[in-house]
């Protein structure tokens, strides 16, 4: 019998011992109370579990009896002892590694399951199922193991569960060596240097749209492909990559630079971006079915192309891009909305981008605004983004009218027609007052100097487009209504058009600010 052994057996079967002193006591001693006290505290640090369900049975069994035989009056203070006893042993279980976490494979869901909970808390089953390349009803299977061994535990954030890692799960995974947190990266990934040409590439679910400036901002060359479905982090390194080659073939004059390292290369893509680590986290309107979920980007793309390469949101992409126009006031707060395919927002603080706690600030468009509205890709229903989003609204004008409107363009061209027309402004005015109750939450919550809303041409240029006229006023007179105070008085309240070019001028925005040494 080895060492370690017979110290367990000796440990346990020295807190039985006292376990049936107490059990045979009319009334405890101190002394046994401390003798028993400091045995739950070695097993404890040692990890005995024998000793320490020996002690917990065991004092459940005499606090049990004690009330049993109504000798509960007489000995108030030795009950509460008992309890505390119990308390402990109890919790020190609880601690304990389970027979469970000791048998995970680490090359098995279950382990692969916990790792990526660790990494990026608060993800929902159908994030996890495409990180770990499983079916959804694997990662419910595997889950429920998980929380019945108290390594991970689950939330309702609306209707999809979000998961987390427990302190001993933590503790489990950082002993086993399965996975250590590594030191939270710098937000620049590249060290400043002087940069002669910044390329941009707009990433949107079905193209490709790119820009190459020069570092005062002069657009010197553009391209637009399609994009065929992209499914995982190889593909969309090796079709960008090809991309970007294209790109720098249309800029002769950025070739030389680009070897020499004096490039800089900036990607935006709708979605939950991790800015800091270059890595999307979850960007659902990509690729029906799979999503770009979980993909390493920046680094990866760095290596291909050799240009120093940064990732960030569309939204933030374009408050940086309206940074640069306006310049940096102290204190002051300008945010930018996409409305696109789906809607988002960036915020500019002081001249900082404000990516929150995981890079998921400014989602506005996954806030619920009709509870029973129509499904969305997050997996909820009623986000903002179901209901306005360019997509939401020519399917809308298409149900009421029953014509073959196959995209917004051909939609809003219904309003030439005297027997569709009531149907396109209903949808207008109700879809303009959808994004304005969207935006004067948004108004409310962070009270912004100015305010850019950038969107289709035929929907914000109310000058000149009569869509434009009726949905911007809806938009803006429900922000008249509903900001709160001076809020809404103290925005500017901005409409820009928006196309996927200037979605690639919004990244090579991004990718001189990030990576140039003098920022824009």
């Amino acid at each position: 019998m080895s060492d370690g052994r017979r110290q367990r057996y000796d440990r346990a079967t020295e807190v039985q011992c006292l376990i049936d002193e107490i059990k045979s006591a009319e009334e405890i001693s101190e002394g046994l109370f401390s003798s028993l006290g400091m045995m739950v505290t070695d097993a404890s640090l040692a990890g005995d579990e024998e000793a320490l369900e020996a002690a917990h049975e065991g004092l459940r069994r005499r606090y049990g009896s004690q009330l049993r035989d109504g000798r509960g009056e007489l000995a108030v203070e030795q009950r509460g002892r008992l309890l505390g006893l119990i308390d402990v042993t109890y919790w020190a279980l609880h601690r304990l590694p389970s027979a469970l976490q000791l048998s995970l494979d680490p090359e098995g869901h279950a382990a692969q399951f916990l790792v990526e909970v660790a990494r990026q808390p608060g993800q929902s089953n159908a994030q996890l199922a495409a990180r770990l390349d499983v079916d959804i009803t694997e990662i419910s299977r595997v889950g429920r193991k998980l929380v019945d061994a108290d390594v991970v535990w689950k939330r309702r954030e609306w209707r999809q569960n979000a998961w987390d890692v427990t302190p001993r799960g933590r503790r489990y995974l950082e002993e086993s060596g399965l996975y250590r947190p590594e030191p939270e990266p710098e937000p620049q990934a590249v060290e400043p240097a002087d940069f002669d040409y910044f390329l941009g590439v707009k990433v949107r679910p079905e193209q490709l749209w790119g820009v190459v400036t020069d570092a005062a901002g002069t657009s010197l060359a553009r391209v637009q492909c399609d994009l065929k479905p992209v499914w995982n982090a190889d593909e969309a390194v090796t079709v960008l990559a090809e991309f970007v080659r294209d790109l720098l073939d249309e800029a002769p004059a950025a070739r030389a630079p680009a070897a020499a390292g004096r490039v800089g290369l900036g990607v935006e893509i709708g979605g939950h971006v991790d800015a800091a680590r270059g890595d999307i986290v979850s960007a659902p309107n990509y690729a029906a079915g799979a999503g770009w979920s979980g993909f390493s980007l920046a680094e990866p793309l760095r290596r291909a192309t050799g240009l120093p390469t940064v990732l960030e949101n569309d939204a933030n992409a374009l408050v940086q891009l309206e940074h640069s126009y306006t310049g940096h006031r102290p204190g002051r707060t300008d945010a930018a909305v996409i409305l696109d395919q789906g809607v988002g927002a960036g915020l500019m603080l002081d001249g900082r981008i404000h990516h929150g706690a995981a890079g998921c600030a400014g989602e506005l468009g996954h806030v619920v605004v009709q509870s029973d509205g129509p499904p969305c890709s997050c997996g909820n229903s009623g986000c903002l983004e179901s209901v306005v989003g360019t997509d939401a609204i020519a399917a809308e004008i298409r149900g009421l009218t029953d014509q073959p409107a196959e995209d917004l363009d051909a939609a809003l061209e219904l309003l030439s027609s005297a027997e569709c027309r009531k149907h396109v402004e209903h949808v207008l005015g109700r879809t303009g007052e959808a994004l304005g109750i969207g935006l004067s939450a948004l108004i409310n919550l962070t009270n912004p100097d100015r305010l850019v809303l950038y969107g289709p041409a035929r929907l914000v240029s109310d000058e000149d487009s009569d869509a434009a006229r009726l949905f911007m006023a809806a938009v803006r007179n429900t922000v008249r209504q509903q900001s709160f105070s001076t809020a809404g008085s103290d925005v500017t309240l901005a409409a820009k058009p928006y196309d996927a070019e200037v979605g690639a001028q919004a990244a090579a925005a991004v990718a001189k600010r990030r990576l140039s040494r003098h920022e824009c």
